[in-house]
């Protein structure tokens, strides 16, 4: 057995507005539903129509409002920790439209969907027949929404390679659903991270988007067309659920997703008419969060307005084990997390607060008012076992509110350092007058170099689709090229190099002499480039130059491969 239910204080103002004598401070007190793994997520719902909220986790439903009872929905036994449980997420929804609320269920990716039918209050004791409505679901956040604009829910997901939705028939919403495909057979066959459902352009119509872009709902479902697919790499990676919100108040929607479901990280995307650019809000490390925050395996990820401002909060955590003993960072706590929206003068901010530090998450966060007093509250299910975690307010003075407010760090890195995009021609696909590295001839003593494409990579583009790939050097090796000047000038360096995972901190000479400083090619999450880089040369004369890229070491939270890609250089005349 884990220990007692806690409560773990957490803390936000209940307004942003001139200082006042009282401020609200707010905590999660939790209560265990079980210890036990038997569900990768967890809802609530009034099951026996007496008023009160009962929590669902995995077989069993526990009445309100004390949540002590165990009663069965289905019977299984304790599911294996070191698999996966054959339950993944439930939705509590009237689908025969009795008065008696059933629960939808979606199982392990690439199984089947079932239809729990609720008895009634005869027989709650008993397991409740099961309907399977759905052959194969895949991905691994659907959602159970409306899509369509019907008023009533469709599950939204992917199957046999296609991303979809299926339809309920509501004269028999016991038989099988209909799949609609919306897309070409571009998703993974089974699993698949990364999924939501919101009004991108601003149509009124809910739109499906993806880890790697976003599907245009059209005027007219007559027919079962494919949606247009408008390609942004909002998480290459793929994270959890995705969710379209006006997060700066522009009158735009923007999208916020984590960036890797098994890694780091959390992002919200900036949409403007010119498209749409990344805000990090949590990296994989202390420095990349503004308070100095850092979790993985943010699983799922859910969007409420937790503490009643009107601005819709990131609810989030971590699936602790979710890839067992192979997840970074897989042992560093269970937390629960919700990141408070501000906007100000300066632009938005996302405050981190803890709400817990011992039930985290599984595939499915759900926020809901269960013990009805007006504020919302989390329910989590997971390889800990399912939880509620009951929000409590409590008015304070300013002082203690200001003391116990999350405090900016000092070594706080805003983003990783990035140069302009390259000038990549539309018609020729390359920058003009660019040395493609891959075609330089590069030398290097250990490892090998080589071209390779880059196209299969959506978080940017490359000159000419490649690149020049080094693979085996080690500290201290150095790769080189010749780079001719035909008239004597004064030059500026322009490069671009790639990075990744699993990239090497290097240092460029020219001629023999440093330029600049150490070059961390690591990215956490996604394989992307630097952007032009600019280093002055100086007056050079006509004739061969040597750039060289040396291996210093790499970042530790780098897989240690050490890899060096460049895309091109190009010598530009410094006037």
């Amino acid at each position: 057995m884990r220990t007692p239910p806690l409560a773990c204080a957490i803390l936000v103002a209940f307004s942003v507005g001139a200082a006042r004598a009282q401020q609200t401070l707010q905590r999660f007190d939790r209560i265990e539903l079980s210890d036990v793994y038997y569900s990768e997520g967890a809802n609530a719902a009034d099951l026996d129509n007496d008023g009160h909220t009962d929590a669902i986790y995995g077989p069993h439903w526990y009445a309100g409002p004390d949540f002590k009872a165990a009663r069965p929905i289905y019977k299984t036994p304790p599911q294996p920790r070191e698999r996966y449980a054959d339950h993944f997420f439930a939705w509590p929804f009237d689908f025969d439209g009795d008065g008696w609320v059933d629960v939808f269920t979606v199982g392990f990716p690439g199984t089947p969907a079932y239809v729990y039918e609720n008895p009634g209050r005869e027989g709650h004791g008993a397991a409740w027949k099961k309907h399977e409505v759905f052959d194969w679901v895949s991905n691994e956040s659907p959602h159970f929404t409306d899509l369509v604009g019907d008023e009533r829910p469709e599950l939204i997901c992917t199957r046999d390679g296609f991303f979809g939705y299926a339809t309920v028939d509501w004269e028999r919403p016991f038989s099988a659903w209909s799949f609609h495909k919306i897309s070409p057979q571009i998703a993974p066959t089974r699993f698949g991270h990364g999924l939501g459902v919101g009004d991108i352009d601003g149509d009124q119509r809910a739109d499906v988007i993806g880890k790697d872009g976003w599907f245009e709902q059209p005027d007219s479902l007559q027919g079962n067309p494919l949606w247009a697919f408008h390609p942004v790499p909002f998480a290459p990676r793929g994270g959890a659920e995705m969710h379209a919100y006006d997060v700066d108040g522009d009158g735009d929607n923007d999208v916020i997703t984590s960036l890797a479901a098994h890694e780091f990280g959390l992002s919200w995307w900036e949409q403007s008419p010119d498209g749409f650019k990344e805000h990090l809000i949590m990296g994989d490390r202390s420095s990349l969060n503004r308070y100095g925050v850092v979790f993985s395996e943010l699983h799922s990820v859910a969007l409420a307005d937790v503490d009643g401002d009107g601005l819709k909060d990131i609810v989030t955590g971590k699936t602790y084990w979710s890839h067992h003993r192979q997840a970074p960072g897989w042992d560093d706590g269970a937390v629960v997390y919700w990141f408070r929206l501000v906007r100000g003068d300066d632009g938005v901010d996302w405050l981190p607060m803890k709400a817990d530090g011992e039930s985290g998450i599984g595939r499915q966060v759900v926020v809901k008012d269960v013990n009805g007093d007006g504020n919302p509250d989390f329910i989590v299910g997971g390889m800990v076992g399912g939880s509620v975690l009951l929000q409590q307010r409590e008015e304070v003075t300013e002082t203690r509110w200001a003391a116990e407010q999350p405090k900016a760090i000092a070594h706080f890195i805003a983003a990783p350092p990035e140069g302009r995009p390259a000038p990549i021609d539309a018609a020729t696909k390359r920058v003009p007058g660019a040395l493609e590295a891959e075609s330089l001839g590069a030398k290097t003593g250990r490892g090998t170099v080589a071209p390779q494409s880059m196209t299969a990579f959506s978080a940017a583009k490359w000159s000419g689709g490649a690149q020049l790939f080094w693979n085996g050097g080690a500290d201290g090796d150095a790769l080189s090229v010749e780079l001719p000047v035909a008239q004597a000038g004064k030059f500026i360096l322009e490069i671009v190099c790639t990075r990744a995972p699993d990239y090497a901190i290097v240092q460029l000479a020219f001629d023999g002499e440093d330029i600049g400083e150490a070059l961390d090619l690591y990215h956490f999450s996604k394989v992307t480039t630097t952007g032009v880089l600019e280093y002055p040369l100086g007056a050079l004369g006509a004739g061969e130059h040597t750039l060289s890229i040396r291996i210093t070491g790499a970042n530790p939270n780098a897989q240690p491969k050490r890899f060096v890609g460049i895309d091109y250089m190009r010598l530009v005349e410094a006037d």
